[in-house]
């Protein structure tokens, strides 16, 4: 039988293994993203409400997500994109699910996370999701889903989802859909009005497997959401661009690629503000998603 010494060194080469593989994967997980070409990128879009049917509602993934695509292959950027839908007459989508204005929110993000699970998450891979409007709701969806439930075979079992980034939106609801709530009768309009069911559900920050690091942005010429609403879940990191600078609800996921962009920012969850310019919309994607913002 082998000395005590003998056995102790030999289980303490083991340990010195088994900890080093743990470190290396832990390494390998948080690297920059930048390291790599970029993480896999998944962006989702906001709500199609002005129909007379649920079932008209469509978005063209493409156009939609073009600019934010371009700016993030113009720095580099190798890895995936991915332009998920959720209305069944969405065109030029990566892949969808075939929704309509009557799917709620917590459904969108339960097919959102199994997407996102199936394609990366179960095989240990991190992924980041950018969503427009109501697409940050339903990122939000599946991460909290995920978190509450699962255990259930309904939902995936782990999402890592490395970053989330939001534009415009309704973090804590907006009078829009209480309109059209009153006009339409959508499930969706019902969603995301101010205190609905839904957002007491979604949660604050929820996380994905190893963290989730969120950024809110809004702007004060977006004049469907306020930039109170789309920076209001918690999030270390929070972006109000100023009015003046054509940062509309439908077109500040298009634009700033530029440093001078004004704007007040907040790295502490909402607790200081500093105005000043730098990153527009799209520039403080890509450091984002590359791991390298202020």
């Amino acid at each position: 039988m082998p000395s005590r010494a003998a056995r102790s060194a030999a289980l303490s080469a083991v340990l010195s293994t088994a900890l080093s593989a743990t470190a290396v994967a832990a390494v390998a997980t948080a690297a920059p993203a930048s390291a790599a070409g970029g993480l896999p990128v998944y962006f989702v879009h906001g709500i199609d409400w002005n129909h007379s049917r649920a079932g008209d509602a469509r978005i063209n993934c493409d156009s939609t997500w073009k600019n934010a695509i371009s700016a993030l292959r113009a720095k580099g950027w190798t890895s995936p994109m991915i332009t998920w839908g959720y209305y069944a007459k969405d065109t030029r989508c990566t892949r969808k699910f075939k929704g309509d204005l009557n799917t709620r929110i917590q459904e969108l993000g339960r097919r959102l996370a199994w997407d996102i699970h199936d394609h990366y998450s179960k095989s240990g891979k991190p992924v980041a999701v950018v969503g427009h409007s109501m697409g940050g709701l339903v990122v939000r969806a599946a991460l909290e889903g995920t978190r509450r439930y699962g255990a259930n075979k309904d939902w995936p079992d782990r999402l890592i989802v490395r970053y989330a980034v939001t534009y415009s939106t309704p973090h804590t609801g907006t009078s829009w859909g209480t309109s059209c709530l009153a006009v339409r009768g959508w499930e969706q309009c019902s969603d995301v009005r101010p205190n609905s069911g839904f957002l007491r559900w979604a949660g604050q920050n929820p996380q994905g497997s190893g963290g989730t690091e969120w950024t809110l942005v809004g702007a004060s010429d977006d004049d469907m959401i306020t930039t109170g609403s789309a920076t209001g879940m918690r999030a270390r990191r929070k972006v109000r661009y100023a009015a003046g600078q054509g940062l509309e609800h439908s077109t500040i996921k298009n634009k700033g690629t530029g440093g001078t962009w004004k704007a007040s920012r907040s790295n502490d969850f909402g607790k200081t503000w500093r105005s000043g310019t730098g990153a527009g919309p799209l520039l403080l994607l890509h450091r984002v998603l590359s791991g390298s913002a202020a």
